[in-house]
């Protein structure tokens, strides 16, 4: 998928097209655990989406918003950016 809704606004324009191969959500008592796959990620991506998932777990928008914020190809049809705060990258393969 073109993931540009997903991306800072001023990345480096190398593509957007990245293969997200796995999503996994689990909440172990007060803490909700995020795990994303892809081949790439782009600048932000992984912050934008969990924040466009705070806000469809706060109600602010439709669990079913995903396809329309993908074909918008645009930042602002997407949530708010995650603080970085709580974030942690965990692994990488190769």
């Amino acid at each position: 998928h073109d993931f540009s809704s997903f991306a800072c606004a001023d990345r480096d324009d190398d593509g957007s097209v990245r293969d997200l191969t796995g999503v996994r959500i689990e909440r172990i008592g007060e803490h909700v655990i995020i795990e994303l796959r892809a081949n790439a990620f782009l600048r932000s991506m992984v912050r934008v989406i969990v924040g466009t998932l705070v806000e469809v777990g706060l109600g602010v928008r439709p669990a079913d918003d995903t396809e329309r914020i993908l074909e918008a190809r645009d930042r602002r049809a997407a949530g708010k950016t995650a603080p970085a705060r709580g974030l942690c990258l965990v692994e990488v393969e190769y």
